[in-house]
């Protein structure tokens, strides 16, 4: 599996993952990976975050993570 973030102006880098990854792997990736690219390619905070809503990006851990980082990244509904 691979993970990436992708804008209009910018394309963020691939994170190979290996094998499965648990909601806590999730938010690591979104705490370590995506919030350290938002913040250095849009420091606008007008970053818009969209999943596909898989059961991963909805565990219990995943909405509360967003609620902590609200200023610097929007969730698309």
């Amino acid at each position: 599996m691979i993970w990436t973030a992708m804008s209009w102006y910018y394309a963020g880098p691939i994170i190979k993952l290996n094998g499965r990854i648990t909601a806590f792997d999730y938010v690591d990736i979104l705490d370590h990976q995506l919030h350290p690219m938002v913040q250095m390619l849009l420091p606008n905070n007008d970053a818009i975050f969209k999943d596909n809503n898989s059961p991963l990006h909805t565990a219990r851990s995943v909405p509360s993570w967003f609620e902590e980082h609200e200023n610097a990244l929007q969730q698309l509904p």
